[in-house]
Order: C-alpha cells, then sequence, then structure tokens
C-alpha cells in the first residue's frame, strides 16, 4: 500500500513541474506563429532570452512541449543538432527575408538544450 501511494506522490509531482516549464510565457501564441511569418514572435522573443537560464539543459521533447516543432533542424557530429525558430518572415513565408532573424538552440550529445542564440537580421 506504501509503494502505491509513492507512485501516485511521485506522478504527481513530476506533472506540476512539466506545467511550470516556462510559466507565463505565451506557448501558443509562439507556436502559432510558423516560420515567424505573423510577426508575433517578434514580441515573445527577448522574453525567452531573459529567461535562458531555464531554457538551458532542457531535453528535446520538452523544447518541443514548450515552443512547438523547430521550424528548421540540423544534425552535427556525435549525435548533437540545433532546432532554429524564425522570428520574422521565415523562408517559407509569403514575404520571406533574405537574412530572417532566428533563435537558435543547440543540443549536446544527450539532448540537453546548451546554446540558446538569438540572431538578429541586419536592418
Amino acid at each position: 500500500m506504501r509503494f502505491s501511494k509513492f507512485i501516485i506522490v511521485l506522478f504527481i509531482l513530476s506533472c506540476s513541474s512539466e506545467s511550470e516549464l516556462l510559466s507565463g510565457f505565451n506557448k501558443t501564441t509562439w507556436q502559432e506563429d510558423k516560420m515567424g511569418c505573423n510577426g508575433q514572435r517578434l514580441e515573445l522573443v527577448d522574453e525567452l532570452m531573459t529567461r535562458k537560464s531555464e531554457i538551458t539543459g532542457l531535453g528535446q521533447e520538452e523544447i518541443v512541449d514548450v515552443l512547438g516543432k523547430a521550424d528548421m533542424h540540423e544534425l552535427y557530429s556525435r549525435n548533437k543538432k540545433s532546432f532554429t525558430y524564425f522570428i520574422l518572415n521565415g523562408p517559407d513565408c509569403e514575404k520571406p527575408t533574405a537574412s530572417p532573424s532566428k533563435l537558435i538552440i543547440r543540443f549536446d550529445g544527450l539532448g540537453r538544450s546548451k546554446d540558446i542564440i538569438y540572431y538578429k537580421a541586419e536592418e
């Protein structure tokens, strides 16, 4: 009986910690702005950068849960990869920019985010 209570408590704690992942961040708005075509990500990227420490160390699944499927993936040697999220007028938008602003999240070989870089487009 004690074991089943322990499992239930553990399950509740694990569920509550996931819901607090980047609490207050408008992930729905971010996820709906595919390729940054609507310009809504531009309003949210500064908040992500100020909360960079909360993103660093998250796994790929956790990043996808918060930011949605990446606009572009790159795979490197030793199982390292990166996710790219276009901030404004990515390549598949109606009016793409030659060098669009983008947020790049790089992962280590174990799938944990290690670098979060924001490239602003030249104006």
